[in-house]
């Protein structure tokens, strides 16, 4: 008789698709003095919330347990939980050998207000099933066997075959709240995230589709190699390595291996030399199929023990996630890069690699398809998803960090079919439910407001589009007290909305951005044609673009400053570039050169900053070479702090104000710092979270020669009450 395989929770805060949350400065195992974060849920799936069942296990003071969601108490894991009947399959009765099991899922209509408060916890999960509650076993709180069985859908007699669900990572910690959706495993169902935090912090992630778009563009676009992934019969997508085809014997279970067998034979004879951002520059060299890295500041030794099987690579498995904490940073860097095929084998040994820039992932065939299906920023909200386990190398993942967390919402189903028509959206009711009346930026009065089906006893709630405020003015002229609203906001009963509000302004807020531009929609061009597109998401594109055509884009830019422009291009060319203008060119706003994807409807994404100012005025896509197409561009704000990282060798580690820095790094003694006066608090934690070191009014230096070698986070705390952190090597 098959059983289901024990699942310990403390394997899951340790597991490799948390590996973000152990080598992120913010994980902390024992010290869980973080507020309670809020997570609401909005459910905008095709499920009522009757038929949709929420549980929320984890870790709480070295303790395995879980959080009734009705009513927030906290329980520590117990074999006495285990009452409820679960399916029999295959004459498996489950580890307790009577078919039952825990009683710790809540049907969201069951969930007061669809919140719960999430108190300080490490390698939690919330699991989220539709139809049927998921049938976990609880082993206990401590010892062993503790944790919990998760689902094992492998194991063909596992109670769980056939109940679709998903999940949301996290941990909160002392210092910090670490989020994600994720599709390591599987797809099941379209997921969305959104986080706000204290100093305007705001970052939402999910899937863009319904399901069932998902699953038609999965079957239209999927290579003959990645097909099987598909299960038509559940109706999910599963991770390549959990499919036959890709294990020991099946059709593809040498998919990847000629890619890593070249890398291996490559680097015997030669060094391959990488940037890995804030971790360093690492060079290393294989022998005996060991593969040893040395970083080129201090020495430290990295290594990869064997050359890894294609599930290793895949998974983050076996050889690419064992050893010590700088095994674990090469390991990272070297899986990701063999997923996304971002290691060059054309250029030379000794050259230094470029691994973080993402024009050049999933173009050179291997790669992991899967993965970059994920990616697609009409699949995933600003392409960012948690699609292998250490797709946080260069910050592609969906994980959210704040360090100073308010909220979050999960969004059941994802954002697809969202009011998209306004800025700010008023719904019917506090859950954001009912008929919804969206609004773009302008200014309001009150008989506009009673138009539109705003000002009346119906309508309780509001939500604000990143990017934008919404102001309440008590009289009519748009004066008198006032609200702000940013991000979304609740219940508006308890601001009085409907008895003391005669008029709103809606009007972007520089906190976050991001806009997209179909390349088709401009206003003035000279030489290029439209066609239609493959790409996903269909529509038309821009093509024959020769040297010296160029297009022409009104855009509304709220706040001077960098940001990041994205294209999606195709060319089946090498050496094409494209140039941002304004000003009808006078005025030259940067730069990119285009990969040869292969062909003219094989899409990738070019990316780079440029610094624009406010308001509304024209920019311009021009070209001194021709020979590719352009689908849509994207401008947001959302910069990556590795991206910024990422050329950074032995110099000064930069927070995000450039004018405090911090210096030098790495650091043996003292280190100084470049705008201090600015600075009230100075703290420094160890990888664990620990704090070490606190200073008030550090002035320009510091001394930290008491400190043991290693990684550590400084925090940096503004007079304005501002947070930065840099990351620093102590030698």
């Amino acid at each position: 008789m098959k059983t289901t395989k024990p699942f310990s929770l403390r394997a899951i805060s340790h597991s490799r698709r948390m590996v973000f949350m152990l080598l992120s400065f913010l994980f902390v195992n024992n010290s869980f003095s973080q507020s309670t974060v809020p997570f609401t849920f909005s459910n905008n799936s095709a499920f009522t919330d009757a038929n949709v069942y929420v549980a929320v296990v984890g870790i709480i003071n070295d303790n395995h347990a879980w959080i009734d969601a009705k009513t927030g108490v906290v329980h520590l894991m117990s074999a006495a939980d285990n009452t409820v009947a679960g399916p029999v399959i295959g004459g498996n009765q489950g580890p307790g050998g009577n078919g039952k099991y825990a009683n710790c899922f809540a049907k969201l209509s069951e969930v007061p207000n669809k919140t719960i408060n999430i108190p300080g916890i490490a390698g939690c999960r919330i699991l989220i099933s539709f139809n049927s509650q998921l049938y976990l076993y609880f082993f206990g709180a401590s010892g062993a066997p503790s944790g919990y069985a998760a689902p094992n859908l492998a194991n063909p007699t596992d109670p769980n075959q056939g109940i679709r669900y998903e999940m949301i990572e996290l941990t909160n910690a002392a210092n910090g709240l670490w989020a994600n959706t994720t599709r390591v495993d599987s797809y099941q169902y379209p997921m969305g995230l959104e986080v706000w935090g204290n100093n305007n912090f705001y970052k939402k992630v999910g899937e863009l589709k319904t399901h069932s778009q998902i699953l038609a563009q999965w079957q239209s676009q999927a290579p003959a190699a990645f097909a099987g992934c598909y299960d038509a019969t559940n109706g999910i997508i599963k991770f390549p390595s959990k499919t036959s085809a890709f294990q020991s014997g099946g059709a593809q279970a040498s998919y990847l291996s000629s890619y890593i067998d070249a890398i291996w034979s490559k680097y015997t004879s030669g060094n391959l030399i990488f940037n890995a951002g804030d971790a360093g520059t690492w060079s290393g060299r294989v022998s005996g199929n060991v593969f040893t890295f040395t970083r080129t500041s201090d020495g430290a030794v990295g290594v990869i023990s064997n050359k890894p099987t294609q599930l290793e690579a895949m998974e983050g498995s076996g050889v690419m996630a064992s050893g010590g904490q700088w095994d674990k940073v090469v390991q990272a860097q070297v899986c990701a890069a063999i997923n996304r095929h971002a290691i060059d084998l054309t250029l030379a040994t000794g050259v230094t690699q470029d691994l973080a820039t993402d024009s050049k992932y999933y173009v050179t065939a291997p790669y992991n398809w899967y993965c970059k299906f994920w990616h697609q920023p009409d699949i995933s909200l600003n392409s960012l998803t948690y699609s292998f386990c250490y797709d946080d190398v260069f910050d592609k993942s969906s994980t959210i960090n704040a360090s100073s967390p308010i909220r979050a919402t999960v969004t059941i189903g994802g954002f697809a079919g969202l009011p998209t028509s306004g800025v700010a959206t008023f719904y019917k009711d506090c859950n954001y439910g009912g008929t919804a009346v969206a609004l773009n930026t302008g200014s309001y009065t009150l008989s506009q407001l009673n138009a539109a089906g705003i000002l009346n006893d119906d309508i309780s709630s509001l939500k604000v589009n990143s990017g934008y405020k919404v102001t309440l003015y008590k009289h009519d002229s748009f004066g008198g007290s006032t609200v702000v609203k940013t991000g979304d906001d609740a219940c508006l009963v308890d601001d009085s909305f409907n008895d003391s509000t005669s008029s709103l302004k809606v009007e972007t807020n520089s906190s976050s951005f991001s806009t997209v531009i179909q390349a088709e929609d401009y206003t003035y061009m000279a030489g290029v044609e439209k066609e239609t597109t493959t790409d996903a998401g269909g529509g038309q594109n821009v093509g024959y673009i020769e040297a010296g055509d160029w297009m022409s884009y009104t855009v509304t830019i709220p706040v001077a400053g960098t940001y990041r422009v994205i294209y999606r291009v195709a060319s089946p060319n090498t050496g094409t570039t494209l140039r941002l203008e304004k000003d009808a060119g006078a005025t030259q706003l940067g730069s990119v050169t285009i990969p040869n994807t292969g062909g003219w409807q094989n899409w990738t994404n070019v990316a780079h900053n440029v610094t624009l100012p406010a308001g509304t005025y024209s920019i311009g896509i021009a070209t001194a070479t021709g020979g590719f197409n352009i689908n849509y561009f994207t401008i947001t704000d959302n910069l990556s702090a590795r991206l910024a990282m990422q050329n950074i060798q032995q110099q000064p580690a930069v927070a995000e104000n450039s004018a405090l820095t911090i210096s030098p790094n790495p650091v043996r003694n003292q280190l100084y710092l470049k705008g201090y006066e600015k600075v009230q608090t100075l703290a420094v934690y160890d990888l664990k979270g620990q704090e070490v070191l606190k200073v008030n009014n550090p002035g320009n230096s510091i001394n930290i020669q008491s400190l043991n070698t290693g990684v550590y986070i400084i925090k940096l705390t503004r007079i304005d009450n501002s947070v930065k952190t840099v990351k620093v090597v102590k030698q």
